[in-house]
C-alpha cells in the first residue's frame, strides 16, 4: 500500500489529476488536532489510525515529508518518497526557522478566512485548516530530531527554484518548479515514482 501525507495546511485534495493514476494509494488528511505538539505525536496517531505497516510506501510533501520520515523511524517502510521536503530541519530556510516562535502573534484565524475568498484549491485547503494544528506544527518542525540515520530506500524529488527548503544535497530528482511542485508537476512526480515503485 502507498500513503501520501500532504503539506501543512493542505489535506488530500493536495494530490489530484495525475496522482490518481497511482495504484493502490491512499490520500491522507491531517487528523483532528487533539493538542499534539510534536511530529511523533502526531504521526504514532496516523500510523494507528490508517494502519500503516511494514513495507508500505510512503510519500510526504512539506511537511507531509517530515512526518513521513518519522513514520520511517517507527515502521520498517518500503519506502520513503520526500516531494519538497526536508529530512532535517537544518534544510529549511534559515529565515523561516528565526522567525516561527512568531507564528503565536499571527492572526492566523483571520488570514484563514480571508485566503477563503481566493478561489483557488491551495487557498482553499489552507482557509480548512485547523489553526491550533498549523501553530502546533510550526513550533514542532523547529524541534524535530530529523531522519538522522533510519535506514530506509529513500527517493528525493524536489524543484528547484524552491524558496521554502532550498534544494537540498542528495536529491535524485530535481524539477523546475518550486516548494509545491506535488501539485504544479504532479504528472512528472507520479512518473518518476512509477519508476521506482
Amino acid at each position: 500500500m502507498i500513503y501520501a501525507l500532504p503539506g501543512m495546511g493542505a489535506d488530500q485534495r493536495m494530490y489530484s489529476g495525475a496522482w490518481k493514476s497511482l495504484p493502490n494509494c491512499a490520500f491522507l488528511k491531517w487528523p483532528t488536532h487533539a493538542g499534539e505538539d510534536s511530529i511523533s505525536a502526531v504521526v504514532r496517531r496516523i500510523a494507528a489510525d490508517h494502519k500503516i505497516r511494514a513495507g508500505d510506501i510512503v510519500i510526504g510533501s512539506s511537511l507531509g515529508a517530515i512526518a513521513a520520515c518519522e513514520i520511517a523511524k517507527i515502521i520498517p517502510i518500503g519506502g520513503l518518497v520526500l516531494i519538497g521536503g526536508a529530512k532535517r530541519k537544518e534544510e529549511i530556510n534559515a529565515l523561516l526557522a528565526f522567525i516561527h516562535p512568531l507564528v503565536d502573534l499571527a492572526p492566523l484565524a483571520f488570514i484563514q478566512r480571508v485566503s477563503g475568498k481566493v478561489p483557488d484549491d491551495l487557498s482553499q485547503m489552507f482557509s480548512d485548516g485547523d489553526p491550533g494544528f498549523i501553530r502546533a506544527m510550526c513550533r514542532a518542525i523547529f524541534d524535530w530530531e530529523g531522519l538522522g540515520d533510519t535506514h530506509v530506500n529513500l527517493l528525493r524529488i524536489h524543484g528547484r527554484k524552491d524558496r521554502v527548503i532550498p534544494l537540498p544535497e542528495g536529491v535524485q530528482h530535481v524539477l523546475n518548479g518550486g516548494h509545491l511542485i506535488a501539485m504544479t508537476h504532479s504528472q512528472q512526480c507520479v512518473e518518476i515514482i512509477k519508476t521506482v515503485s
